[in-house]
């Protein structure tokens, strides 16, 4: 017969068992989102559309080509998102790489994870990451998979609960006095709206929010609220601030970041006050200012010296991980001293420091204030998808190392001097996939130098840091130039030293102006693949192997000269590039193709930007 006490024991155990499959009264229990179809969105796709990852069904998926492309759900409400499974397209065979972020209002997005990667396997896989509420709309931004650049989604689900955070608190202004105040008593989660007026700067900030209650200020009607004054926004020290539709027209600086990190500054238009003095609107500085985004804004005109954005540093660190995306920059006056370059990356004391800031999707138009339209002067940075538009400039890689420029396009009219492409010193960098047409000036020179730091770039004094670094391991692959009136690809046109172990590979360069392949400076740089037509191919002797002079065949397509099917450029590349695994379109290549366009029918997912895809008004 049983004891008293055990019976006791096994009654106790089985409450213990039941009270464990429910969950504790106050204690939330994680669900599975409903999704529709309907509320499912993405960037792109290739007719398999984005509902297909809500039907329940692991056959079907949504697909798109290319870094950055994403997929968004839209759960209806604010909600507490907790954790997201994903399935992947041959899940077994490759691993996928993305990003996943949340917003309240499908315009400010935090990114709560960065660089996820999937394991081997079939079937949904959860990724879990600390409960993000409020969130309405949850974005998955992918990286490609490790064989190409597609995303490729067969099922996402979206666990959670309901929201806890509430709406935050909203504050109106209407003048100077009650939106400095307003700031003065911000928490996280607050939101400042200014209504249509001027209100006169500069306001202090040193405040933090949060990745799901950032602190908030923005015009109630975009372009209303205007910032003037002698100064507009000094963050120090601050994180998870967004300035959202704002107008600034002071002078002096209109945003600074000191030590400030996770700041969103969009849907601004900046048109400031002329200065005396060379000034910058947008400036990065201080230890930490890392993690921060610049979308969707206007920069100009401009009429005096200085950066519209400066991404600088401290003791030897530049700013780290910041993005400058879907901008609008035009129209920058002629000056008569350097220091007017659009946007800066560093500087020569902060050049042998790891960078990783993205600059992509922007439009640059006109732009005549310095010779380098972007200066990056820091290593490990990348400069892809934008567009420029008969600027009397060019893309600058003017210190550092390991810097990539790729899938941009540059249009000139043939007459305006000075627009050209990009000019390279430093070591390792990597210039592909890039559209060159009507330039009047080289459309990639790998520059000679006037400083040698050996092979490694070691050989240096803090003295050296300023001078134009010998270029050593450059690799130009897969660019087309067409009818441009100065060199398309040059090799060492200005000072002394000659790159080094340097690769011209896979281009296509088609004008009447010659040489198109000009090799200013004697040196070892390897040529294979090349076509070339129209004029002369080179001032140096090279093999139909290294330069083959023969019509590439392109047509005109979509305001671009694309290759045609015949075209000799098809399936022509050779040697080993391994990152070349799209085309200019974003169109993934399988035997690649010379030049930037890989002939495909695939669909299209980047092309030259107008002003309607960039700025505040952009979608």
């Amino acid at each position: 017969m049983m004891s008293s006490r055990k019976k006791w024991f096994s009654v106790l155990l089985m409450l213990c068992l039941i009270v464990t499959m429910f969950p504790t009264v106050g204690m939330a229990a994680n669900a599975k989102f409903s999704v529709a179809a309907s509320a499912v969105s993405a960037s792109s796709d290739d007719g398999n559309v984005p509902g297909n990852t809500v039907d329940g069904d692991l056959n079907t998926r949504w697909s798109a080509s290319g870094d950055g492309q994403w997929i968004q759900f839209d759960l209806g409400s604010n909600k507490k998102v907790a954790y997201l499974k994903i399935a992947f397209l041959n899940g077994t065979g490759r691993t996928s790489t993305f990003d996943i972020q949340t917003s309240t209002d499908n315009s400010s997005f935090s990114t709560v994870q960065t660089n996820v990667t999937s394991a081997l396997a079939d079937g949904l896989q959860t990724f879990d990451f600390p409960d993000v509420d409020p969130a309405r709309y949850v974005r998955i931004v992918g990286h490609g998979n490790s064989l190409n650049a597609w995303n490729s989604y067969t099922e996402v689900e979206i666990y959670g609960d309901a929201s806890t955070a509430g709406s935050g608190t909203v504050v109106n202004v209407t003048n100077t006095t009650e939106l400095k105040a307003a700031i003065t008593a911000a928490t996280a989660g607050t939101t400042i709206v200014l209504a249509n007026g001027t209100y006169s700067g500069p306001f202090s900030i040193s405040k933090n929010g949060t990745a799901s209650n950032p602190i908030v200020i923005k015009a109630a009607n975009q372009g209303q609220g205007v910032i003037a004054g002698t100064g507009g926004f000094k963050l120090s020290n601050s994180s998870y601030i967004t300035l959202d539709g704002l107008k600034f027209t002071n002078t002096g600086t209109a945003i600074s970041l000191s030590a400030s990190s996770n700041v969103r500054i969009t849907r601004n238009k900046l048109a400031l006050a002329a200065n005396t003095a060379a000034t910058k609107w947008i400036v990065l500085n201080g230890s930490g200012s890392n993690n921060n985004r610049i979308d969707h804004n206007e920069f100009g005109p401009r009429h005096d010296l200085g950066q519209m954005i400066s991404i600088d540093g401290v003791d030897g660190q530049v700013a780290q991980y910041n993005t400058i995306e879907y901008n609008y920059f035009h129209d920058a006056d002629p000056q008569t001293e350097n220091g007017g370059e659009t946007i800066r990356v560093g500087l020569s004391g902060l050049s042998m420091s790891d960078g990783f800031n993205t600059i992509q999707y922007n439009l640059f138009v006109s732009l005549d204030s310095d010779p380098e339209v972007i200066s990056v002067k820091s290593k490990n940075n990348t400069v892809r998808y934008n567009t420029f538009r008969n600027n009397k400039a060019q893309v600058t890689a003017r210190h550092g190392h390991n810097d990539s420029f790729y899938g941009n396009f540059f249009f000139g009219d043939g007459v305006k001097a000075g627009v050209g492409g990009f000019r390279i010193y430093g070591n390792e960098h990597k210039i592909y996939n890039n559209y060159f047409e009507k330039l009047t000036q080289a459309a990639i020179n790998i520059d000679g130098g006037d400083f040698d730091a050996g092979p490694n770039g070691a050989n240096y004094t803090s003295d050296d840091l300023a001078k134009h670094w010998r270029a050593y391991r450059v690799q130009v692959t897969n660019n087309t130039v067409v009818d441009s009136t100065s060199s398309s690809i040059a090799v060492g046109l200005s000072y002394t030293y000659a790159p080094v172990d340097s690769r011209i590979a896979n281009n296509i360069a088609k004008s009447s102006a010659g040489p198109l392949y000009n090799e200013a400076k004697t040196s070892n740089t390897v040529f294979e693949g090349n076509i070339g037509y129209g004029a002369a191919l080179d001032n140096v002797s090279r093999t139909s192997s290294e330069i083959k002079n023969v019509d590439p065949q392109l047509s005109p397509s979509g305001g671009l000269q694309k290759l045609t099917p015949t075209s000799p450029a098809v399936n022509a590349s050779v040697g080993s590039y391994t990152y070349v695994t799209d085309d200019m379109d974003g169109q993934p290549r399988s035997v690649n193709d010379v030049g930037a366009d890989e002939y495909s029918t695939s669909t299209i997912v980047r092309k030259p930007l107008t002003a309607i895809d960039v700025g505040p008004a952009a979608p």
